[in-house]
């Protein structure tokens, strides 16, 4: 931790101090629109019209105190409407220490002034979560229990239809990006699928799909988790789905996400297939799930799906913590989706340090020039997770004020 940082976590103490004697209030809530950058040129997948390219967009969420304490988090995919800056005005004078009611130090649940507010916007936990760790001087993890395992396991997610789109490469577009992330020390990497959707003809697509994954594990190795995810594009034709999962069977996929929407027949036929032909790839789904409550019927009376997926912008740390303990009753395990937040990947090692049925997390592999989190290092395919209060993160305000201050909205 550099000077600079220790400081930083010194200011984010001493008000806690102070909230002994006065009460903390929230006193102003700034939203303001920041990219992010990814690795590489990202390309497409089964639904995109145009590929991702270098960057994305999202919304930094500041929350600040009337002590000069700030909780740095992010809005989930949509942008700020009216309705949300009228509803969010609603914390303003509130105590962050109220919001959650908490035991030993640990956030149990919402509390009931705030409940509806904040199961409305489940991604104000990553800003709040912050505040409060920073208040009280502990990770964010802390707030969710004891540590679980030391380091967290991340996957490279973000190979897409490369051989699509360079089309003079073709299949050698995507191994090449699988052996790059090997290099780099990721132990698995998530591949798009779904081709006939909308780039290629179907049964074209099809045959794209399978001999991309025959290539890659013949490039990677036995050990090297492959997860395919299909974005839905296999919807409305369980033949080809069944036909994609059986003729690559021998390349060892670790699961199947999205082979087509959530449907409760359809994954309950899709599992007696796999069960007669012995095939132990996992399925996985729910990254556009808004509540937990949507994933009890592929939970019971029998499990359908093994890994659920709820985003973690989406569900924020209090879903996502009661996703993991409905699941793991039922003998499932959750790794929440994360695409286009460097926050979000933030959250879910957190919550993976803390959480023993959240096996590990997402790494879209971007970064945000507004933002800087330190003590983070990752090596062998796994992430440290530092011990700073909150998430560890701070805004960078040089940055910040060149490129994204004049765009800021603010609730004060």
């Amino acid at each position: 931790m550099n000077r600079r940082y220790f400081l930083f976590s010194l200011g984010a103490a001493n008000p806690l101090r102070a909230a002994a004697r006065k009460p903390v209030k929230i006193r102003r809530i700034v939203l303001t629109p920041i990219q992010g950058r990814f690795h590489k040129f990202v390309t497409v997948n089964a639904y995109d019209k145009a590929p991702k390219g270098h960057t994305y967009d999202t919304t930094l969420v500041r929350i600040q105190t009337d002590q000069g304490v700030e909780g740095v988090g992010t809005m989930s995919y949509g942008l700020p409407d009216d309705a949300f800056l009228r509803d969010i005005r609603a914390l303003l004078g509130a105590d962050p220490l109220a919001l959650y009611e908490m035991e030993s130090g640990r956030v149990v649940r919402r509390a009931a002034p705030h409940e509806s507010l904040l199961r409305k916007y489940k991604h104000l936990d990553s800003g709040l979560f912050d505040l409060i760790g920073k208040l009280q001087g502990v990770p964010c993890w802390k707030l969710l229990g004891a540590a679980v395992r030391e380091k967290i396991e991340v996957y490279d997610g973000t190979a897409l239809f490369s051989d699509v789109w360079f089309r003079d490469r073709g299949v050698r577009a995507v191994v090449e990006e699988a052996e790059e992330a090997a290099r780099m020390g990721y132990l698995g990497v998530k591949f798009k699928v779904g081709r006939g959707w909308r780039w290629m003809e179907k049964e074209d697509g099809l045959r794209r799909d399978i001999e991309v994954m025959q290539a890659v594990r013949q490039a990677v190795g036995p050990e090297f988790k492959i997860l395919a995810d299909a974005n839905n594009g296999y919807e409305g034709d369980f033949e080809r789905a069944w036909r994609f999962l059986r003729e690559t069977s021998g390349a060892n996929l670790f699961w199947i996400e999205e082979i087509f929407r959530e449907n409760v027949e359809n994954y309950a036929r899709l599992r007696e297939r796999m069960a007669e032909a012995g095939l132990a790839t996992l399925i996985a789904d729910g990254e556009s799930v808004r509540d937990v409550d949507a994933f009890d019927p592929y939970l019971q009376p029998r499990r359908l799906v093994d890994v659920l997926q709820m985003d973690i912008r989406r569900g924020g740390f209090v879903a996502i913590r009661e996703m993991a303990r409905r699941s793991r009753a039922a003998g499932a395990v959750c790794v929440p989706h994360n695409w286009g937040s460097q926050i979000g990947l933030l959250m879910g090692l957190h919550v993976a340090k803390a959480v023993e049925n959240v096996t590990f997390a997402e790494d879209d592999r971007s970064t945000c020039d507004a933002i800087v989190a330190e003590g983070y290092a990752f090596a062998n395919g796994r992430y440290s997770v530092p011990d700073a209060p909150g998430l560890g993160i701070r805004v960078n305000e040089e940055v910040y004020r060149q490129k994204y201050r004049d765009k800021e909205v603010v609730a004060a």
